[in-house]
């Protein structure tokens, strides 16, 4: 089955670029060290997805205290250590992204320096002229807010536009945005990814091709 649409609206971490394992296992093994151990159904529903923001609040109410004041400060000097060193692109992206002939965006949870360091790194950066992060919105993911304001922009209607996501906030906001989502599964659950409302799921870009239309 393809689906019909007028606009493609990507998230971008665990979708574009492969830094959402990154920075799971990042901030897994230092809330560890905080004495709060996560497993990966937790990791997924909780954590994936979501602004650091929200995460730390998340980890804050399950450990039943504050994180240190340099919690915050500390991951995210790992993981940009971390991604400079060993940022790519998912696999097949290039390939997807060259077949597709109708608008695209991106809306993400990142911040915008975020934003930008990624798609720069793996020179991107062009061909998502029209990029959405955090700061742009009143409320980041799962609230609609990132993907309704990439449709006004490219001046597409919701219900005209697909979004291309994996976390469950990322599927929920989609959703809420009265879109349909489809999700990359490669390394998230299928079935957590259908609860939150996916209307398919694919485990690689090619699969991803055959739903839009553009396999040959």
């Amino acid at each position: 089955m393809s689906y019909s649409y007028k606009a493609i609206l990507f998230d971008c971490d665990g979708v574009i670029v492969d830094t959402e394992n990154i920075s799971n296992e990042i901030m897994r093994s230092m809330l560890q060290q905080q004495g709060l151990h996560i497993d990966d159904k937790l990791l997924h529903e909780r954590f994936t997805g979501f602004t650091n923001k929200e995460n730390l609040k998340t980890a804050e109410d399950l450990l039943g205290k504050a994180l240190p004041e340099s919690f915050d400060a500390d991951y995210r000097t790992l993981f940009h250590a971390t991604i400079d060193e060993h940022l790519e692109p998912i696999k097949g992206v290039r390939e997807l992204l060259s077949k597709i002939t109708v608008p695209i965006a991106m809306a993400t949870n990142a911040r915008r320096k975020e934003m930008n360091f990624k798609l720069n790194k793996i020179q991107l950066d062009e061909r998502f002229s029209v990029r959405f992060c955090v700061e742009d919105v009143a409320n980041g993911k799962p609230a609609p807010d990132l993907y309704l304001k990439a449709a006004a922009a490219l001046n597409i209607a919701p219900e005209d536009c697909l979004v291309i996501e994996d976390s469950v906030a990322g599927i929920t906001a989609g959703k809420a945005a009265g879109m349909r989502v489809l999700a990359f599964s490669e390394t998230l659950d299928a079935q957590l990814q259908r609860n939150a409302g996916a209307d398919a799921c694919f485990k690689t870009m090619q699969e991803l091709e055959t739903l839009l239309g553009l396999s040959e």
